[in-house]
């Protein structure tokens, strides 16, 4: 029964159907700065942290301390990301590769293309939220290396730290899978 479950809530979260067509009109928001598909992952980083840090700080209820700790580890491990990725984006970009005002807006656009509310979620949908944020991550790094490829600017040392940080991602949807099979 809790296979079937997690195969049902698969078949329901998988990925946005659009999000290539979000993640390509983001690139182009970032204009002429050497690097914007970096940028745009910097604001995927950003905006993955900040939904687990938030369901760090709402888990509720039975198993509270099992999910608080859960959700510190995720986001804990994106805000070291999210530092290596601003530092690659300036070394080999610029800093306007790091706008702050950008980046804030584009994180807020995702938080409205997530459909997220200004009401808490309810314990039960946090793990399904974070699961839904990792999946999507995953296929935007994705989409953002064939897109370096395609413009020749991904180096070797930018495809390892990228294959890296998915790495740690597919972790993380390990992670949330058997927390919403334990539900």
């Amino acid at each position: 029964m809790k296979r079937r479950l997690v195969e049902t809530l698969e078949m329901k979260l998988v990925v946005e159907p659009n999000l290539d067509i979000v993640t390509d009109n983001m690139i182009a928001e970032w204009g002429a700065v050497p690097y914007p598909a970096l940028s745009v992952l910097l604001v995927h980083l950003k905006f993955l942290s900040a939904v687990h840090q938030n369901h760090h700080w709402v888990t509720k209820g039975e198993p509270f301390y099992g999910d608080h700790l859960l959700f510190q580890r995720l986001y804990e491990g994106v805000t070291c990301e999210v530092d290596s990725v601003a530092e690659k984006a300036i070394g080999l970009g610029s800093t306007a590769n790091v706008d702050l005002v950008l980046q804030t807006s584009q994180c807020f656009k995702l938080v409205q293309g997530y459909g997220m509310t200004t009401t808490i979620p309810q314990p039960t949908e946090l793990a399904k939220r974070s699961y839904l944020a990792e999946m999507n991550f995953l296929k935007v790094a994705s989409h953002l290396v064939a897109h370096m490829k395609e413009c020749g600017t991904l180096t070797r040392g930018l495809d390892n730290l990228i294959a890296g940080i998915e790495d740690k991602h597919e972790g993380h949807v390990y992670l949330l899978k058997q927390r919403i099979m334990s539900q």
